[in-house]
């Protein structure tokens, strides 16, 4: 008897135990998908989720309320806070930041309440390559894009100038963003005077995006349209991702 009331007495503390032991050691748990379609705004967006607009622009990286069809863009997680979980926790979990967490929510320090409703930012695909540009650099990576990628999707696009940029940080390529432009037979639009065209204001975005670390292609150094390329080559490499008519691949 002495024994069962001391392992009840200890049940919660064994309970929260259990609790942080699970959330250590899970599997992150990443946000929804959505393909934002003709007509769709944030607004829209937001109530159909039962989000708020402003955590849509954060798990997006939105700095305004347009939002562009064709693209697809994170929907938050909502969670409620149970008794044993801390933001430590519950960005190992969700394979997030604890910043990313506090910004989302508006949370002063580190202190959450059991109950506590939390908002759990969408976890973007931003690599580790960052480039600093040039106003010419930033241009000949939109006309690349423009040129290369123009119909394709936005997420499309920006995968395109990403690929330019993991080149850039390979070392079987050349180490500037021009020189992988103008590498003899790397970009089809140079070869066949398309590069010249001006680029839109998307082709900037997209480029710019990719500058800041967005990379749609998790690593890719290559793309083709499966349905014009020729080069047998090219359709060896480890496949990553298919964006609109181009695979992404390594």
């Amino acid at each position: 008897m002495d024994m069962l009331k001391k392992m009840l007495k200890r049940m919660p503390e064994t309970i929260a135990l259990a609790v942080c032991v699970c959330l250590l050691f899970a599997t992150p748990v990443f946000g929804q998908q959505y393909k934002i379609q003709s007509g769709d705004s944030l607004w829209k967006i937001s109530r159909a989720y039962a989000v708020s607009i402003d955590s849509l622009k954060a798990a997006n990286n939105l700095r305004s309320d347009l939002i562009i069809a064709g693209i697809t863009i994170e929907i938050p997680t909502r969670h409620t806070v149970v008794r044993g979980e801390s933001l430590y926790l519950l960005a190992k979990r969700y394979g997030t930041s604890i910043d990313a967490i506090t910004k989302a929510n508006n949370i002063k320090g580190t202190i959450i309440y059991v109950g506590q409703k939390l908002i759990i930012p969408a976890v973007s695909n931003v690599s580790d390559i960052k480039i600093s540009a040039t106003t010419q650099e930033l241009n000949m990576l939109a006309r690349a894009v423009y040129s290369e990628a123009r119909g394709e999707p936005f997420q499309g696009q920006v995968a395109v100038a990403a690929v330019i940029l993991n080149r850039v940080a390979h070392p079987d390529f050349p180490n500037t963003i021009a020189g992988v432009i103008y590498q003899p037979w790397a970009i089809t639009a140079v070869s066949d005077g398309q590069f010249w065209l001006p680029p839109n204001q998307t082709a900037y975005t997209a480029a710019q995006q990719a500058l800041n670390g967005v990379d749609p292609t998790n690593g890719a150094l290559y793309y083709y349209n499966p349905v014009t390329a020729t080069n047998q080559w090219i359709r060896s490499r480890q496949i990553l991702t298919q964006i609109g008519n181009h695979v992404f691949a390594k």
